[in-house]
């Protein structure tokens, strides 16, 4: 995990707040969430495409629950506020490589007017 944290203090440092709720760590501690987990969590510790950067309440409660937050919502969080580290080619590939479809464009599309226009809360 040590040789993963540059990267991963990076994306929170650039992120600068929870991507889900929008608070700041100036009120909650950031923290870099799998969006891949279970037996691909190692495999993905270091792979943007697959990493939220979360506080700790959504990143042990809210994404939790995968019925509300099925893993293409996850990526469409993701594609709203860290567009450069999208790539959903990349993200099916580690999931499976026999799998290229595993989440659709098309399926995370369907959640990616929620994130829009989003803003913080003062």
């Amino acid at each position: 995990m040590q040789d993963v944290k540059p990267l991963r203090q990076g994306l929170i440092s650039a992120a600068g707040r929870c991507m889900a709720c929008l608070v700041t760590p100036k009120h909650a501690r950031l923290d870099c969430h799998e969006i891949l987990c279970g037996s691909l969590r190692d495999k993905t510790l270091d792979e943007p495409c697959s990493l939220l950067v979360l506080c700790w309440r959504c990143n042990s409660e809210e994404m939790t629950d995968k019925v509300r937050w099925p893993v293409a919502r996850q990526l469409a969080l993701l594609h709203e506020y860290s567009p450069e580290h999208y790539d959903l080619v990349r993200f099916n590939w580690l999931r499976n490589p026999n799998a290229p479809n595993f989440v659709t464009q098309e399926e995370v599309d369907v959640y990616r007017n929620e994130f829009k226009n989003r803003r913080p809360k003062a």
